[in-house]
């Protein structure tokens, strides 16, 4: 079965998407996200003549919780718009405001649904909605261009070999598992920050050397590169002090990060902010997993 899609806004990864889903034969209208061979809406209030049946946006939906996020056009939706073109249909995005949607049980469905119903329509009348950053499936394969990015940045920040070199990894969660796994096998000495016993014991047995938060500070000194995955400032001014100033820190948590940059840059310690990296390292394989998430969600 065809699907009439409605996307907008979103970067590049959402255009890829939509590029995918026009060679499947579905119909692509698009707004603020310019795409060949789909029909282009110029103004918005034309969108009420086109037929469509899912509404696909960005990821994050919004930077501002006022307006979608559209990164590639100078146009501009609000969300309360958004809500008005998505009623009665189905609409995918990335972490959709929790104020946007009115959870309802999802337990037949692997990812989390939402709907939406304002006073002034009518109950049947409700945004079915999938947020991409809620499926596991993608979260756990999005560490993958995450952890190659992360390396990637610090191949071309540094001015050695990997190999051989000592690297931490503060936080065991998803993307620490799989970076520390590709670190170790370029020949790293890994080390893993965590919080959870069981977490050090599999640090241990996957032949990384544990390492307790309260004993962090210890290890900082000896450390080439520090990869951080924590969304809270966990690299701060009295961290910061411990270490050796050649040390290198790419920041992998979500923006503004879990570094103190005023006082990293005061120390001359290079940090980087290296966030969101699936869509800027390899937004065509980010593609294919929302793809997957797209056909899973409306059949």
């Amino acid at each position: 079965m065809n699907y009439n899609f409605f996307i907008v806004g979103g970067d590049k990864r959402i255009n890829l998407l939509a590029k995918k889903l026009l060679k499947d034969k579905n119909g692509v209208y698009t707004f603020a996200n310019e795409i060949e061979g789909a029909t282009e809406i110029d103004k918005k209030e034309n969108i009420k003549n086109y037929n469509y049946d899912i509404v696909i946006s960005s990821m994050p939906l919004s930077k501002d919780n006022m307006n979608v996020y559209t990164p590639l056009s100078d146009k501009k939706m609000t969300l309360e718009e958004l809500k008005e073109i998505s009623m009665g249909r189905i609409l995918i995005a990335g972490k959709i405001p929790q104020d946007f949607c009115k959870k309802v049980d999802s337990s037949d469905n692997k990812t989390e649904q939402l709907t939406y119903s304002p006073k002034s329509y009518k109950e049947e009348k409700k945004i079915k909605c999938y947020d991409f950053l809620n499926d596991e499936v993608i979260t756990i394969l999005n560490t993958i261009p995450t952890a190659e990015g992360a390396i990637q940045v610090a191949m071309e920040e540094t001015d050695f070999t990997l190999s051989g070199k000592r690297a931490l990894v503060i936080g065991f969660g998803r993307v620490g598992k799989t970076l520390a796994n590709m670190l170790y096998k370029l020949g790293l000495d890994v080390y893993c920050e965590a919080r959870k016993e069981t977490d050090l014991a599999w640090i241990r047995a996957y032949g990384y050397k544990p390492v307790p938060l309260d004993e962090m500070k210890n290890n900082l000194c000896k450390m080439n590169i520090i990869f951080n995955t924590v969304p809270i400032q966990i690299l701060d001014k009295s961290t910061l002090i411990l270490l050796n100033k050649n040390t290198l820190i790419i920041d992998l948590a979500s923006a503004p990060g879990g570094v103190d940059y005023k006082t990293a840059e005061k120390l001359g310690i290079k940090a980087i902010l290296a966030s969101a990296l699936p869509g800027k390292v390899a937004p065509e394989t980010a593609a294919e997993y929302l793809q997957e998430f797209v056909y899973k969600a409306i059949r």
